[in-house]
């Protein structure tokens, strides 16, 4: 039950670099001396932030996807559990009733003497 969180906690360090650099874009700030007007400013501003609001909404895609991939693979793996849980009680079920077969053959026995 481990591995899957174990494959989790890789695809988010893996990623980890790429969520920083959505969260932290690096934007122009206002120079009073570079630009002559501040509609220049302005403008290009509003470009950086058109590009970063496009190469997020890419990012989101993509990390969509891969959370799909973690989805289906937690899924796949309580599925899994669910079975080998299913296996283990028909195990214990079978283990109680040798027992309870014993305990009468041994009371048997001892009633029998």
């Amino acid at each position: 039950m481990a591995v899957p969180w174990l494959a989790v906690g890789k695809l988010v360090l893996a990623n980890l670099d790429t969520v920083i650099g959505v969260v932290k874009p690096a934007f122009t700030r206002k120079k009073v001396e570079a630009l002559p007007s501040q509609t220049d400013l302005l403008n290009e501003q509003i470009a950086e932030l058109q590009a970063a609001a496009s190469g997020n909404a890419e990012q989101i895609k993509q990390l969509a996807a891969q959370l799909k991939e973690v989805v289906t693979a937690v899924e796949q793996a309580a599925a899994s559990a669910a079975s080998e849980r299913r296996i283990l009680r028909r195990l214990c079920l079978a283990a109680m009733a040798i027992s309870v077969v014993s305990i009468v053959a041994v009371i048997a026995s001892i009633i029998g003497r």
